[in-house]
């Protein structure tokens, strides 16, 4: 896949919900979070971060029939990076506009961390290799270490609710 194709994901109506209420394209999600279609709930959550548990999420790294490793029905090469307790998280926005790999960084449900999203190859066989790698260049770079928990590959993410998510209209694909 090049950096202009169209990327489709599956996407979850909670947490809870193991099986995908439909597929969709990324960069629609990317301009959801940007246009505010989860403000309230993310304003919620940003009270009770308990509500988070509720909200819809999708799985970047690909099309799943049913969320685990053996439901993938087809692999993106994307690779998202979960970065918690950033007391700046815009000023670390700012950092990943420097990196020319990172295609968007959003602020997260809780209002302190960032999703990083990364286009890699698409071969899934080297998905946990990929994203080992893509973390530790990552936190050489930012000082940042991405979530230890939030790194296999049918690891959902939530929505979320940043007006100046960063787009990279052109990223490099990570090699």
């Amino acid at each position: 896949m090049s950096n202009s194709e169209n990327y489709v994901v599956s996407f979850f109506d909670n947490l809870k919900n193991v099986f995908p209420i439909y597929n969709i394209e990324i960069k629609e999600i990317f301009e959801a979070i940007q246009n505010g279609k989860w403000k309230t709930e993310i304003e919620s959550c940003r009270i009770d971060l308990s509500k988070k548990k509720e909200l819809p999420c999708f799985t970047p790294s690909g099309i799943f029939f049913k969320r685990n490793s053996s439901g993938l029905e087809k692999y993106t090469g994307i690779i998202c990076l979960d970065i918690d307790n950033v007391e700046y998280p815009e000023s670390l926005k700012e950092t990943c506009k420097s990196l020319p790999w990172i295609w968007a960084a959003f602020i997260t449900p809780s209002g302190k961390g960032l999703k990083i999203i990364v286009q890699t190859t698409p071969e899934v066989n080297d998905f946990s290799g990929s994203e080992a790698e893509v973390a530790l260049a990552f936190y050489k770079l930012t000082g940042f270490l991405r979530d230890e928990k939030c790194k296999d590959l049918a690891r959902v993410q939530f929505v979320s609710f940043d007006p100046d998510i960063y787009l990279n209209p052109n990223p490099e694909i990570y090699k």
